[in-house]
C-alpha cells in the first residue's frame, strides 16, 4: 500500500467580528390629547300643538225654487202573501211565538202588543185559517183530531194548540176578575150552551146542551145529570158568560163548520171529502166572519179584564 502523506496544517481561525451595539428604539410619540367635546346644543322647546278646530256645520239644503216639482216619495213595498208551499213555514213561525207566552218570567204576546194588532198579523191569520181547516175536516171525519194526535201532525196540531192556548190565557184573565164556585165552574165546563135570564138584582144562569168530548169534539154517549140553575150578581154575570164562551169556542166553531159542510154536501152529494174542504176554504166571506167573531171574543176579554 502507498504511504500516507503528511496532513496539511490548519490555518488560523478568523477573528470574530464584534456586533454593532443595538440602537435604542425611538420613544413612541405621546398621544395627542383629544380636544374636549363640544357641548350638545339644547333641544329647542316643542311648539305647542295647534288646537283642533271643528269643521263648520254643513249648510242647510237650499229650498227648491217656487214652482219646481217636488220629488216623489218612494212607495212602500207591500209584502205578498206566502205561497201555499211556504204555508207550513208561516204556521211554524206563528206557533213558535207561544214559547214567550208560556214563560212566567216574560210577558205574553197579548200583554206586550194590543190584541187588535196581534190578530191582524199575517202569521196569526194563516194560523187561524189552518185551525178552521182542521175543524172542517173534523166535521167530515169524527176521528180526524185523534188521528192527528196519533201521527203527531206538524201542519194542523201546532195551530190548534196555539189557538187553544190563547183561549186558555184569556180564561185565566177572566178568573182574575171573578171567582167561580166549583159547582158553577163544573156546569159551565160540561154544557156547551148557557141561558141567562136577567132579574132586578140577580141573573139566573141555566147551562144546557149536549155534553161532548173536549178532545175529539164528539158527543158523549154516557148520560149526565141535569144541570142546576145558578143565581149570580148582575155585575158578575157578564164574566160568567164570557168565560163560558171562551171555554166552548172550539166546539161552537166546529158546529159552524159542520153546518157549512152539510150545506155544501146538500147541493152536491157526489162531492168527495177533499172537494168539500176546498169549497169551504175558498169561501172567503165565511172565513172572515169566523175570524171576526174570534177577534171580537178576545177583544172583549182583553178590554173587560185588563
Amino acid at each position: 500500500m502507498p504511504e500516507k502523506g503528511p496532513k496539511p496544517e490548519k490555518g488560523p481561525k478568523p477573528e470574530k467580528v464584534e456586533r454593532a451595539p443595538k440602537l435604542d428604539k425611538p420613544l413612541k410619540a405621546e398621544r395627542a390629547e383629544k380636544p374636549p367635546r363640544a357641548d350638545k346644543p339644547a333641544k329647542a322647546d316643542k311648539a305647542p300643538k295647534a288646537e283642533k278646530t271643528e269643521p263648520p256645520a254643513p249648510a242647510p239644503p237650499k229650498a227648491a225654487p217656487a214652482g219646481a216639482p217636488k220629488p216623489k216619495p218612494k212607495p212602500a213595498k207591500v209584502k205578498a202573501e206566502p205561497p201555499p208551499k211556504k204555508r207550513k213555514k208561516w204556521l211554524k213561525e206563528a206557533a213558535s211565538s207561544s214559547d214567550s207566552e208560556s214563560s212566567p218570567d216574560q210577558q205574553s204576546e197579548e200583554e206586550r202588543v194590543p190584541m187588535g194588532r196581534v190578530l191582524n198579523t199575517r202569521a196569526m191569520k194563516e194560523m187561524y185559517r189552518s185551525y178552521v181547516e182542521m175543524l172542517v175536516s173534523t166535521a167530515l171525519d169524527p176521528d180526524m183530531i185523534q188521528a192527528l194526535e196519533d201521527t203527531n201532525d206538524e201542519l194542523y196540531l201546532p195551530p190548534m194548540r196555539k189557538i187553544d192556548g190563547i183561549l186558555n190565557d184569556h180564561k185565566k184573565k177572566v178568573l182574575k176578575r171573578v171567582s167561580l164556585h166549583p159547582a158553577l165552574q163544573e156546569a159551565l165546563h160540561t154544557f156547551p150552551q148557557l141561558q141567562a135570564e136577567p132579574g132586578e138584582a140577580l141573573v139566573r144562569l141555566r147551562p144546557t146542551g149536549q155534553p161532548y168530548n173536549r178532545k175529539t169534539l164528539n158527543k158523549l154517549k154516557k148520560s149526565v145529570s141535569k144541570p142546576q140553575e145558578f143565581k149570580v150578581d148582575v155585575e158578575k154575570s157578564f164574566f160568567f158568560t164570557l168565560y163560558h164562551s171562551l171555554h166552548h169556542y172550539k166546539y161552537h166553531t166546529f158546529l159552524r163548520c159542520k153546518d157549512e159542510t152539510s150545506a155544501i154536501e146538500g147541493q152536491d152529494a157526489d162531492l168527495g171529502q177533499e172537494e168539500v174542504v176546498q169549497q169551504c176554504m175558498r169561501n172567503q166571506p165565511w172565513l172572515e166572519k169566523l175570524f171576526d167573531s174570534f177577534s171580537d171574543l178576545l177583544t172583549q176579554a182583553q178590554t173587560k179584564c185588563a
